[in-house]
């Protein structure tokens, strides 16, 4: 915020939350659900006879990113209910149905409750109990044999963001006994492509490109694009609809008319797969009829760099002469060259009087350049508002006057995280949509630029829990877990052998949550001689594997979680004691590291401090005086620099991380995200500059269309988070069953009425399940809201006809890029 007074009538955004915050942030977890939710948690208090009620700080460690924070209220050692604590900015309290009911997944009647061998056929759920030290002496014993016989590669690592917390979450010591094995741990590939294309402009890297949520109280447009934050991201929803009630419009773009599109001011369909296209279009209309921020362009992007035709590359102080390198990050001191029309000769950028954006040069030397605007337009000149309209649906002059809006609106910010980027072309959406806030200035300042997943700025030391260690070997990180099938399934790599024999699944379940599970169950599984799962609940992966550890639920243990979309650090205090033989993830790890002989690693007597301890031992950390005693005494720590209650701004609260420290037109070095060996050599040129590919199936004029004709979308449902709550009493009390959501022209089409059993089916697979029809679906798309098991349908599975295609330069995962069709099911 620019100045005292906010955005709207003059009211600051702290005065406004003092007067609503409170209020509102009780109304986001009030009405008809909280109520009961509480009544129900608090219904055994009266049973439990005397006993003084304890509070505990802890937070919510799913991956919704809201980072809720609450208290945990325990008597006589039982969890009775979850309340939302306080953060200093009122702003960011809150909570959902699904963090509340997690009472209810504690004191499950499906949870886990010891460790458990495998006594049948893999997915025939006949289970034996074992005791904990049978179990660590055969995972130890099996790792071991595996490891030796077929190399330490062969055993796979597989963690997701099934909790996030840097004690038992993904950054659990479990990092270091795949370093001191050199082992394979697989890198995640979900939902990393919309980082990877904004990264292109932004330099972001794969997750910092978003503003602080509470920057869209500065703006005067949020334009929501193809995400459905009222029911997937409340938090995040509740400044949106603060800054509507005060003036902002609100444009929700999406294929579905979600309840987001409900609350906006406007909803424009849109035919999936082909936003990017839409977004490139609308450059160049801008550009044409000269509605580019200029003076933006000028002075905060790379427009007037110069890039050489000959490698590919901006030129350079380091071309002509040595330059220095920087002592604290070894890279060389550069700086770059631009076309100063006052000399009609190059000149680095910060000595030209009249640098040119656009043109066609030679150097004295005979360099052949043009600047980076003009490789940019001229690469936008084939993308048409016509042909946008025909990909998209949406009519050409509502694409022009969306445009328009781009370039004209005070601040804009655009509201995204992963709908657009569930394609194979996924990276390219988003690199898209970047490109377009920056060619309008719609960026590094107030109230403009993405919001959506606003992740740390600071991050604890992991490294030094997964490698500070003298044991350690590698960390062999690389392989996205989307190759996994790939890898397991043929036991090669990028064609030569890559043995891949045992799994440790922690914070994931690959089966569930990876495209084409039928490739999985029919290829991978074969060939997996030994796989351990843990977990709370007996999901997918678990019914598949040899062995099933009981880990603790997130408040029977400690945890550190540094926020995503609040500038926070909290403490999970922990409230109970894990119930039945369950133990947390860092004592599971020691366990078997020390039976595996690496004792050095894994200290008998280290406790969860000392494990936290080291998350606090890097320089930044101590310099501005971050450690476990202070978290744990003052519950909550900002992370951000900027003033409490300010949000932080990508690119103005701190420059941006590119090498110019400004927006990139041309990427320079388009790296993948993950390196496993894959050629690039025939890609590399296309991708310094903005382009656009169609989807691999849900394009519009895909001839596959014919044979099935439907794009088929797992929407996220506000009863799941991915696969988690999946099996929770109260909210199957809400949403009992897989439902089939399609349009009523599409059932008409094919003789289904609502209710209906349908066949939902591809080449890959099927899913049998009852049909809704639903006019919020669009005609020509099928939604299956993602995150049920196997056992809860008919037959097959909602991820049995996903697309397992991932594009090797995001590595990223593409569910939506599929196509089906659907028939009623006669059994």
């Amino acid at each position: 915020m620019s100045g005292a007074t906010g955005s709207h009538g003059g009211l600051t955004r702290r005065s406004f939350l003092k007067t609503t915050g409170a209020v509102a942030g009780v109304a986001a977890v009030s009405g008809t659900a909280a109520p009961t939710l509480q009544a129900l948690a608090a219904e055994p208090v009266a049973k439990q006879g005397s006993g003084d009620e304890e509070l505990f700080s802890c937070m919510c460690r799913s991956n919704c990113m809201g980072s809720c924070r609450y208290h945990a209220h325990v008597r006589d050692g039982k969890l009775m209910k979850l309340t939302p604590a306080d953060y200093p900015v009122e702003g960011y309290r809150g909570s959902c149905l699904k963090g509340l009911a997690y009472v209810e997944r504690i004191y499950s009647p499906t949870r886990v409750k010891y460790p458990m061998r495998r006594a049948g056929e893999r997915g025939a759920d006949q289970w034996e109990q074992i005791s904990w030290d049978d179990a660590i002496k055969e995972i130890a014993s099996k790792l071991t044999e595996i490891s030796e016989k077929y190399g330490p590669k062969a055993v796979v690592f597989d963690s997701a963001s099934g909790q996030y917390g840097f004690l038992n979450g993904i950054y659990n010591p479990f990092g270091r006994l795949s370093g001191v094995m050199g082992a394979t741990k697989l890198a995640v590939s979900y939902d990393y492509a919309a980082g990877h294309g904004i990264d292109r402009v932004l330099g972001t890297g794969d997750w910092s490109y978003c503003n602080e949520p509470n920057s869209v109280m500065d703006s005067s447009l949020v334009v929501v694009w193809g995400t459905n934050p009222v029911l997937c991201a409340p938090q995040n929803w509740r400044w949106i609809q603060w800054a509507r009630e005060k003036g902002t419009r609100v444009i929700d773009i999406d294929p579905i008319k979600s309840a987001t599109a409900h609350r906006a001011d406007e909803w424009i369909p849109v035919t999936p797969g082909h936003d990017g296209y839409m977004a490139l279009a609308m450059c160049n209309h801008l550009i044409e009829h000269d509605l580019i921020n200029t003076e933006f362009l000028m002075k905060q992007s790379t427009a007037c760099f110069l890039v050489r035709r000959d490698t590919l590359r901006h030129l350079r102080k380091s071309d002509y002469e040595e330059v220095p390198t920087d002592p604290a990050t070894k890279k060389p001191i550069d700086d770059f060259y631009v076309w100063d029309n006052a000399r009609g000769d190059i000149a680095l950028v910060g000595e030209a009087q009249d640098p040119a954006m656009e043109g066609s040069f030679t150097t004295s030397d005979g360099i052949e350049v043009d600047t980076a605007y003009s490789l940019l337009k001229k690469q936008l000149e084939q993308y048409s508002v016509s042909k946008a309209s025909e990909l998209t649906g949406v009519p050409e002059d509502r694409i022009v006057k969306l445009a328009e809006e781009f370039a004209g609106e005070r601040a804009v910010s655009v509201n995204i995280t992963y709908g657009l980027d569930h394609y194979v072309n996924g990276y390219q959406n988003t690199w898209a949509i970047a490109m377009l806030l920056a060619l309008t200035g719609q960026c590094c300042r107030d109230g403009a630029g993405f919001t959506g997943v606003f992740t740390a700025t600071y991050s604890p030391n992991t490294l030094a829990i997964w490698a500070g260690t003298p044991e350690f070997k590698e960390l062999n990180s690389q392989i996205p877990n989307g190759l996994a099938a790939e890898v397991f399934g043929t036991q090669k790599l990028e064609g030569k052998d890559y043995p891949a024999k045992a799994m440790v699944s922690y914070c994931s379940s690959l089966l569930s949550n990876q495209p084409s599970q039928k490739e999985w169950m029919e290829k991978v599984l074969p060939n997996i001689e030994f796989w351990v799962v843990l977990d709370t609940e007996m999901h997918d992966s678990a019914r598949y594997a040899d062995i099933v550890l009981p880990v603790a639920s997130w408040y029977e243990k400690e945890d550190v979680r540094v926020a995503y979309n609040n500038p926070y650090m909290t403490i999970n205090e922990k409230a109970i004691e894990p119930l039945y033989e369950s133990k947390p993830e860092w004592e599971i790890a020691g366990l078997i590291g020390r039976a595996m002989g690496y004792e050095k690693s894994f200290p008998a007597d280290w406790g969860p401090d000392d494990w936290m301890n080291l998350l606090f031992t890097d320089e930044v950390s101590k310099k501005r005086g971050f450690t476990l005693d202070r978290l744990k005494e003052e519950k909550v720590i900002q992370f951000t620099t900027t003033a409490e209650g300010e949000p932080h701004i990508r690119g103005k609260s701190a420059p941006l991380p590119t090498e110019s420290k400004r927006v990139q037109l041309y990427c320079e070095n388009p790296k993948p995200r993950l390196n496993w060996g894959q050629d690039l050599s025939e890609r590399e040129p296309h991708e310094h500059i903005v382009y656009y590919q169609p989807p691999e199936e849900a394009g519009a004029d895909n001839p596959l269309a014919e044979k099935y004709p439907l794009v088929y979308i797992q929407e996220h449902s506000r009863f799941r988070v991915h696969i988690q709550w999946w099996e929770t009493p109260l909210l199957r009390e809400l949403d009992p069953e897989p439902l089939a959501k399609v349009n009523s022209a599409d059932a008409e089409a094919r003789g289904v009425k609502n209710g209906d059993i349908v066949e939902v089916f591809n080449d890959r697979g099927h899913a049998v399940l009852k049909c809704l029809v639903d006019e919020s679906i669009a005609p020509g798309v099928i939604s299956i809201p993602k995150g049920w098991q196997r056992n809860q349908f008919i037959e097959g599975s909602y991820q049995e006809m996903t697309q397992p295609k991932i594009d090797p330069y995001p590595a990223a995962s593409s569910f939506y890029d599929s196509r089906v069709d659907f028939r009623k099911w006669e059994g």
